[in-house]
């Protein structure tokens, strides 16, 4: 008896073929920028300012469609650069025809946010960039810096908030190398596992103890959540679950004292918990 290989129906191709499991972190940072909006002007929640409108002529060039809510353009993005999922396919010759619904969804992104999605797409393109050029340790840096473009640019074109750029730089580097030994994806695993230690270590230094809490209480289910999808994952998790936990402790033992760049440097971290949100009249 011949074994039937079942196709997938058109919603489930579409997720494939797009890549939309990969919405879930990037959905996480759109939240961070609502969570950071308010911060900018009081006057306006995150889904119903223009973040630019203070720019000048200079908005029209950061976001054409001045008239909509930042926040809600950048939700609106991370759905249509999407379209650069299909089309990398296409270039590394996976499927034959050129997808012209991933065309237009890049276009959509364009004209949202021009100078966001023009980074964004720079940084995918610094992902690839070690497959062309060489696997080494060097590359696999730079490789893990277009992450931080692709996935985290909005905190920083529409969150404005380039404080963040130092500590997810760790984050970058940390989350694509643990991915990168869990794969077997690294020229050196000794030097990739460093960059990844980067990452817990620096968090103390810019954030306080409610935040690092939060982002433990997020950062371990969600790889757990990995390790049961893809269970080759099993050992970096664990890994990753030990640090995390060792954090927690060092985090309620010295939380006084954080973030530490304040105490070193103050102002260094601007103020960046939003006030309490005011209940909707419905």
């Amino acid at each position: 008896m011949e074994e039937q290989s079942i196709e997938s129906g058109l919603v489930m191709k579409f997720v494939q073929d797009y890549r939309l499991k990969m919405l879930i972190p990037e959905l996480l940072v759109v939240f961070g920028v609502w969570y950071f909006l308010p911060i900018l002007d009081a006057s306006f929640s995150p889904v119903s300012g223009n973040v630019y409108q203070g720019f000048g002529v200079f908005q029209y060039i950061f976001q054409p469609l001045f008239f909509l809510p930042s926040g809600l353009v950048v939700l609106a993005t991370a759905f249509t650069l999407h379209g650069i999922y299909p089309l990398d396919n296409y270039h590394e010759g996976k499927i034959p025809e050129l997808p012209k619904a991933a065309v237009l969804m890049i276009a959509i992104s364009f004209v949202l946010l021009p100078v966001l999605v023009a980074f964004q797409m720079l940084g995918y393109y610094m992902t690839e960039m070690t497959e062309f050029i060489s696997r080494n340790p060097f590359w696999e840096r730079v490789e893990s810096l277009g992450d931080l473009l692709f996935y985290a640019g909005p905190m920083f074109f529409v969150g404005l908030q380039w404080w963040l750029l130092i500590p997810v730089f760790f984050l970058a580097q940390g989350v694509d190398g643990i991915h990168k030994i869990a794969h077997h994806e690294t020229s050196s695993d000794k030097i990739t596992g460093l960059f990844y230690f980067l990452w817990p270590i620096s968090m103390p230094f810019f954030f306080d103890p409610v935040e690092i809490m939060a982002m433990v209480a997020l950062s371990i289910p969600a790889f757990a959540f990995y390790s049961y999808i893809r269970p080759y994952y099993t050992y970096v998790t664990a890994a990753h679950t030990l640090t995390f936990a060792v954090l927690l402790l060092v985090t309620v033992f010295f939380a006084s004292w954080f973030p530490l760049m304040n105490i070193w440097f103050p102002g260094f971290i601007p103020p960046h918990i939003p006030p309490r949100l005011t209940p909707w009249p419905f």
